[in-house]
């Protein structure tokens, strides 16, 4: 090998040198940004994780926890169970009763059953399943207290009118 070509292997290889750190400290920078980036990505998974609760607590949470307050004598008990076989999401703006086993809404009669009082009362209180009778135990079916009477009117004697007031005293 002659001088010449000592020396252009010299330069190129002073070339790659050059080139390889500058392909390093891009590199190194790439792997910066993409920690930076999935921090960040994790941070915002975190904060859409409690909205999501956050908005899972209002729209069904809530109108859930209100119904059992409503309809049971023991609001957490009535929760716990349900759990175990409904789960009430919303679906196209509505909340739509679902059953835990498949995840399809509640039928029933062919129609789904409406997240209204009655109509849970209803479904989970009717058959003679374990199910329903724990239901039976903690819900109130009917918020009568009888003191209507029985809705027929009964025959009263006429009342007589009252005498007239006696005046005392001068005039």
């Amino acid at each position: 090998m002659t001088e010449q070509e000592l020396a252009a292997l010299r330069s190129e290889l002073e070339t790659l040198r050059h080139t390889n750190a500058e392909l390093v400290t891009k590199a190194s920078t790439r792997k910066q940004r993409i920690t930076e980036l999935e921090s960040a990505n994790a941070n915002l998974q975190k904060t859409v994780t409690e909205r999501d609760a956050t908005i899972h607590g209002l729209t069904v949470g809530g109108p859930l926890k209100g119904m059992a307050e409503r309809i049971s004598t023991a609001p957490e008990l009535w929760l716990e169970q349900f759990a175990k076989h409904y789960k009430v999401e919303l679906v196209n703006g509505e909340l739509t009763l679902l059953s835990v086993a498949d995840g399809k809404p509640v039928q029933k009669d062919g129609k789904p059953v409406p997240f209204e009082t009655q109509a849970l009362t209803t479904l989970l209180t009717t058959g003679e399943n374990a199910t329903a009778k724990a239901f039976r135990a903690i819900t109130i079916a009917s918020r009568a207290s009888g003191s209507a009477g029985n809705g027929t009117p009964q025959k009263t004697a006429p009342v007589a009118p009252k005498p007239a007031p006696r005046k005392f005293g001068l005039r």
